[in-house]
């Protein structure tokens, strides 16, 4: 008996050991790559107050989306409203779904976006939402956007997805 409970005790030990040696090697740092380019053509919107800040709500009237690669187009931006809340600091919380309609094959995707910056850069993450055969990898990928609005009514931005996982599925 004395054996068994000195042989789980030195089992929960090591156990605890190795989940400590475990969160003391960090994983390696993800490497992203660029897969899609696009713009954005926008017109403004109606803002509203709150005590937090500014609610900006922006019509966009359509836009693109190309291959990073080969420049070549794969998907339109559809209309829709993209918003976000400006801080009383300045700082822009952009929160959109941009739908888009793929060149191959005509299927819809969602492009959820939330992110942090200011109205001219911001870093945003990205979910893909596609029923498309083609992109339909999208859909467990884990996303970032950069955007730049140095032209406030054609922003553009770029989409990264992690290069150097195991578990990535992106086909690039």
């Amino acid at each position: 008996m004395c054996f068994s409970l000195s042989l789980s005790s030195l089992a929960a030990i090591l156990a605890a050991t190795t989940v400590m040696v475990s969160a003391q090697n960090p994983l390696p740092t993800p490497q992203f790559e660029p897969l899609f380019a696009g713009e954005i053509t926008l017109t403004s919107g109606i803002n509203t107050t709150s005590p937090f800040g500014t609610r900006v709500h922006y019509d966009v009237s359509g836009g693109n989306v190309t291959d990073a690669r080969t420049g070549e187009r794969v998907a339109t931006i559809l209309a829709c409203a993209d918003d976000g809340i400006v801080s009383n600091s300045g700082i822009f919380f952009p929160e959109a779904v941009l739908p888009l309609v793929w060149d191959v094959d005509g299927h819809l995707a969602s492009i959820r976006v939330k992110g942090i910056g200011n109205l001219v850069l911001a870093t945003h993450y990205a979910h893909v939402e596609t029923d498309s055969p083609t992109y339909s990898w999208m859909n467990s990928n884990f996303f970032i956007i950069a955007r730049n609005a140095t032209d406030p009514t054609h922003p553009v931005f770029t989409i990264f997805g992690i290069s150097n996982s195991s578990s990535s599925s992106s086909g690039y």
